[in-house]
């Protein structure tokens, strides 16, 4: 459009005759300080002119009270998390203060930091997110973009309950989302945060062609506007459900083109999860001295996120890693570590998986005796926990095949294959949750 606005497009632009793009194109420029094109608005078109800087007041008046707004969210969301849970919905809904935007998505992005540290808690964050949507005001923010908030919140609720498999109501969440979109400002980018995660619940359930081509939507969107990030996460993403599917050959090669796009500073959780899949997956597959020095390098970044979870998982792929190297008392101290903090944390299922690395490093060394040990330990905490019957009934078949002496690493890989394919947890893998 060159340096000042040409008088045809400013013609063609006051008689409502140019296409979308070039009217945005020109929108951009009169909002810029070129003193010039503003006063070309003003002689040639009038009326448009004193209504544009009509506007351009409102503009400014809007920008100061979304900042006041931002300002005051922390403390919002303090004092509504600071309530007793039950109570909370309702007062979202009877306290205006708190029917904001900006309390809406630091709900929504404290729900994704939660992911699977506390799935329960990133859920009762996403449905505060939903209530505080539903509560703000059109006469504010405008119809279509509370739209495109309110579908956005939707898509977390679901993410949240397809963490939890609960995938019957995670459906019902991504649909309401899918339809609150269509009546929101159109923004591709706002329909790429959707399919990303539903393409992730679809892989959850096995169903990977439906989300592999959601991810082909998704890259299009993404080459379309030119996001590198949104690429990115979309390579990413892909990655994660090949690793589920057990394609560990593809799973790195997406992974790899994944974090070259990403910058760490947009989301840094993603990254560490595509550093540990991708480290998983070449120690699966035998690289081990790869595995090594892509963890040496990832290593500060899960010391950055500085989760619980995160710092767990770390030490129980140091353990993978050490046993695959030989390095076998190195490996049992540290799954012994991360076994204890599973427990504690009542991860049943991830305690399942850890144990059975265990027995996979006793199996090595001929420890029958510990092997026994372990096998009795396993069936009474896990008969308490969060192990559904059939992955109980696997369980209870490594314990006879112990008690018997006959374990095998044949075994017991093909235990914890049946529990990885059917469990209800993240167990070693990040699987995408924001």
């Amino acid at each position: 459009m060159g340096k000042h606005l040409d008088p045809a497009l400013l013609t063609a632009f006051g008689r409502g005759t140019l296409s979308r793009p070039h009217r945005r194109k020109v929108v951009r420029h009169l909002l810029t300080d070129c003193a010039p094109c503003r006063q070309a608005v003003a002689d040639r078109l009038p009326s448009y002119g004193e209504a544009f800087a009509r506007s351009w007041q409102e503009v400014e008046r809007r920008g100061a009270e979304l900042a006041l707004e931002r300002e005051a969210a922390p403390g919002l969301l303090r004092e509504l998390l600071a309530q007793a849970p039950a109570g909370r919905v309702a007062r979202v809904a009877r306290d205006s203060r708190l029917q904001t935007w900006s309390l809406c998505e630091r709900l929504l992005d404290l729900s994704r930091d939660w992911g699977f540290q506390n799935p329960t808690r990133a859920l009762e964050l996403a449905q505060l997110g939903v209530g505080v949507a539903a509560h703000m005001n059109p006469a504010v923010y405008g119809e279509s973009r509370i739209n495109d908030l309110f579908a956005r919140a939707w898509v977390v609720q679901g993410n949240a309950q397809r963490i939890q498999s609960n995938f019957q109501e995670a459906e019902k969440s991504f649909t309401q989302a899918e339809g609150l979109l269509k009546r929101g400002t159109g923004d591709p980018l706002e329909k790429a945060h959707l399919l990303l995660h539903k393409a992730s619940f679809l892989g959850g359930q096995q169903r990977f062609g439906e989300a592999f081509r959601l991810l082909d939507r998704v890259a299009s969107i993404a080459r379309r506007c030119e996001d590198p990030q949104l690429q990115g996460r979309a390579s990413i993403t892909r990655g994660f459900l090949l690793g589920i599917a057990r394609d560990s050959e593809a799973a790195i090669r997406h992974l790899k083109e994944g974090i070259r796009k990403l910058d760490p500073a947009s989301d840094l959780r993603l990254l560490v999860a595509a550093h540990h899949n991708l480290t998983l997956y070449l120690t699966e597959s035998g690289k081990y001295h790869e595995a090594l020095e892509l963890l040496d390098g990832a290593r500060p970044l899960y010391h950055q996120l500085g989760d619980q979870m995160s710092l767990i998982r770390l030490r129980w792929l140091e353990g993978k890693i050490a046993i695959a190297l030989g390095l076998l008392t190195e490996a049992e101290e540290l799954l012994k570590t991360v076994r204890q903090d599973l427990i504690e944390c009542e991860l049943g299922f991830d305690t399942a998986l850890l144990s059975l690395d265990l027995a996979d490093l006793y199996a090595r060394q001929g420890r029958g005796a510990e092997m026994r040990r372990l096998a009795e330990e396993m069936i009474p905490i896990f008969r308490s926990r969060d192990v559904h019957r059939e992955a109980l009934a696997a369980l209870l078949t490594f314990q006879k095949a112990a008690e018997m002496e006959c374990v095998t690493l044949g075994l017991i890989r093909e235990v914890s294959g049946y529990l990885k394919e059917n469990g209800t947890s993240a167990d070693l893998r990040y699987r995408e949750s924001h």
